[in-house]
């Protein structure tokens, strides 16, 4: 299709880090380089509250601190991708924050929190804020102005739209997003990192997937 990197969802059969070895970790890795394709992250999306219920708090800490690892582990194989994106809730035990934070700094993995907004008192260095537009516009946010307010923290920037009610297409007009002001200020902000398109609760993706990026390429 033309995209020069894929983010990979850690919750999927088959790339659950459970489920890969050291050698299929390599063959991962070993893939992605015959497909041409760098790895621009791991998507982790445990359910927020499952961080604040005492039953699930250590399953999904568990969960995440695997992604970590595979994280970890694909960034030395591939040189890329050494960031783990998820939500997590306001109330989120400090115990747990400190956990997730200590060992991703240990691994030297970023992780990019898509709550907003952001977390106080967090190491930005490590638990940095990711970005989904059609998130925030569902929310009543301007993401433009909330990417240009995270500057260093930004970790994860997403291209995604919405409409008032639903995600929606990037490019077509039928959504609030202004990719222009949101490039900007991601350029303001001073993100390197690559823009991720982010086509999830949307009908065939696939078909949809090229259509977005000649229309982000100017086509």
């Amino acid at each position: 299709m033309g995209f020069r990197g894929v983010a990979l969802d850690a919750s999927t059969p088959g790339l659950r880090p459970r489920e890969l070895d050291r050698s299929g970790r390599r063959d991962l890795a070993a893939l992605l380089r015959r497909l041409e394709l760098g790895l621009a992250g791991l998507d982790l999306w445990v359910p927020s509250a499952h961080f604040a219920d005492p039953s699930l708090t250590d399953r999904a800490l568990a969960a995440s601190i695997s992604a970590i690892d595979l994280a970890r582990d694909l960034h030395s194989l591939n040189g890329e991708g050494a960031t783990v994106s998820l939500t997590l809730p306001d109330e989120v035990p400090a115990s747990t924050l400190h956990a997730l934070e200590s060992h991703a700094s240990d691994r030297g993995v970023r992780l990019a929190d898509h709550a907003w907004p952001p977390r106080d008192g967090a190491d930005s260095r490590i638990l940095g804020i990711g970005l989904d537009p059609a998130a925030l516009l569902l929310a009543g946010e301007n993401p433009a102005k909330c990417a240009a307010r995270s500057g260093a923290r930004l970790a994860c920037a997403r291209l995604s739209d919405a409409s008032e009610v639903v995600r929606v297409e990037p490019g077509t007009g039928r959504g609030r997003l202004s990719d222009l002001a949101y490039i900007v200020a991601l350029q303001t902000a001073g993100f390197g990192g690559a823009v991720l398109l982010d086509l999830r609760g949307l009908a065939e993706p696939l078909a949809i997937a090229p259509r977005v990026l000649r229309w982000w390429n100017g086509g």
